[in-house]
């Protein structure tokens, strides 16, 4: 199935953002090599987790956002402190079967983690490890823009980011023409474009798209420059065998607007005979079509927004089949395998 089909029924894949409009779509005709809808777009496996992405299409596609988006009034480096010396350790959280319902989480700033009220979503300034996912060739006629969402997680290396396999692969491939932007706001890149040199998907998703195993990492490098991601914007702890119940923030980049939404509420546990292990579930209107791989944080540190990483919206429905209800597959111990695939190609 052709990319823009397969992806243009989901509610939360790909799509366009409204950046740049009629002119954008201008510009990708005369400078993008579009041909045949997505021929040269998708990079094949070798039979691994790992495919890397051609250097001349990652290349092509930093240059391509490079050119569009703003750098100016570039945002400082925030930095982790924590690249090179492997992921912080996870704040302690209940395994699932345990109880104990986490009714507040207190931040390390010292401000409390509350329910949204009402629980909606609401557009904020963002946070620098969570960005937008631009595609330059999304197969649409309309144009190209920001369809997904990924964020930085903290590894040895310091260059991975986590999103939902669905972002970043479908029965084609793994997609090439792909940037990263942390941070981004109306058509602002305050932290550059970053590209990917790796896509890393479990072999599970790349044989049948099983929504069990809807989670990806990249590995990512900014064009021209040997600064690290995580350096440069921090990184989240990933929780494996989080705890069902907790109180968590969901951050996503909707397609049609140009700053970020979040809203926080208590996760659940959903169960289907389609699934072989039950799934995250986050309740919490308007999540609507590009916040696919946003995740979903727990312990958010109030001074750095910087938190634990329990899931990514995808896995069941896509992530949704309505925009008022959200999943993600659950982190089994199989993320921290596919995790040390990505790290090892840093």
């Amino acid at each position: 199935m052709a990319r823009a089909a397969r992806e243009g029924a989901r509610r939360r894949s790909l799509g366009l953002a409204a950046t740049g409009a009629a002119v954008l779509v201008v510009a990708a005709v005369l400078l993008w090599p579009i041909s045949g809808g997505h021929d040269g777009a998708y990079a094949q496996s070798t039979g691994g987790a790992v495919i890397p992405i051609p250097s001349a299409a990652a290349d092509a596609a930093a240059s391509y956002w490079n050119a569009r988006l703003g750098p100016v009034g570039r945002t400082p480096p925030v930095g982790s402190g924590t690249a090179g010396d492997g992921p912080a350790g996870s704040a302690a959280l209940p395994s699932p079967g345990m109880g104990g319902v986490v009714e507040q989480g207190i931040m390390a700033g010292g401000s409390p983690m509350a329910v949204s009220a009402p629980l909606a979503s609401s557009p904020f300034g963002g946070v620098p490890q969570v960005g937008a996912l631009f595609s330059a060739t999304d197969g649409s006629v309309q144009g190209q823009g920001h369809y997904c969402t990924a964020s930085v997680v903290n590894s040895p290396q310091g260059d991975v980011l986590l999103t939902a396999a669905h972002c970043v692969y479908d029965t084609n491939g793994a997609y090439t023409d792909l940037a990263f932007v942390p941070g981004y706001h109306d058509g602002q890149d305050p932290y550059g474009v970053w590209t990917p040199a790796d896509v890393v998907v479990p072999p599970q998703w790349a044989a049948d798209e099983d929504p069990d195993y809807d989670i990806a990492f990249l590995v990512v490098h900014e064009a021209g420059s040997s600064a690290r991601i995580q350096d440069v914007v921090g990184g989240d702890d990933i929780q494996i065998a989080p705890a069902y119940s907790g109180l968590t923030q969901v951050i996503g980049y909707p397609q049609d607007t140009e700053k970020p939404i979040t809203c926080t509420n208590m996760t659940t546990q959903v169960n289907d005979p389609s699934l072989t292990t039950a799934q995250l579930q986050f309740d919490c209107k308007n999540y609507p079509g590009g916040t696919s791989g946003g995740p979903f944080l727990r312990d958010v540190d109030a001074n750095t927004g910087l938190g634990t990483v329990v899931g990514v919206i995808g896995g069941y429905e896509a992530g949704g089949d309505t925009p008022d209800v959200t999943y993600a597959s659950y982190f089994s111990p199989w993320v921290g395998s596919l995790l040390a695939q990505a790290e090892s190609k840093g």
